[in-house]
């Protein structure tokens, strides 16, 4: 069976500057608190493998007489949502964020920047399939003059 260890690299924990060990079994990689990440890395038999989380970033556009509604039911049936799955390290960051500037702003839509890291595209399923987030999904699209911008990948550099 393949072990991983995620963490934050420290060379104190025994990693010399090239990433390399003489140890043979999984070890736990020193560093980090909470659930704050600097990089996840996978070590198998004294070598690293990269398995970066996953980075989504979606622009969702709310007709202005709707952003109060938009936030109340965000609040009530996603936020709840969110909490859940950190709590169970299936998210590692998510945010909300209303634009306040930006280059693609159009009278009468307000725009929002909704940020998720997850560990994988395993969790990201997990969400997008979740009982609760599938009952929110029609009632925020109901919401929206137009379509989300949608992208996902894997996290290329983090800090």
């Amino acid at each position: 069976m393949n072990q991983c260890y995620f963490g934050v690299v420290e060379e104190s924990a025994g990693w010399d500057s090239n990433m390399t060990t003489n140890m043979h079994s999984p070890v736990v990689i020193g560093g980090g608190s909470e659930n704050t990440l600097e990089g996840k890395h996978c070590y198998q038999g004294g070598r690293e493998v990269l398995n970066m989380t996953q980075t989504n970033a979606i622009i969702l556009r709310f007709r202005d007489e709707e952003v109060g509604n938009f936030e109340a039911l965000f609040r009530k049936e996603v936020l709840p949502l969110w909490r859940q799955f950190k709590a169970r390290g299936k998210i590692i960051a998510a945010s909300l964020t209303p634009v306040q500037d930006g280059n693609r702003r159009r009278k009468g839509v307000r725009d929002y920047i909704l940020h998720v890291e997850v560990p994988s595209m395993a969790e990201h399923s997990e969400f997008d399939s979740n009982a609760s987030f599938l009952k929110f999904l029609p009632k925020a699209q109901a919401m929206q003059p137009e379509e989300p911008l949608v992208w996902l990948g894997n996290t290329l550099f983090q800090v």
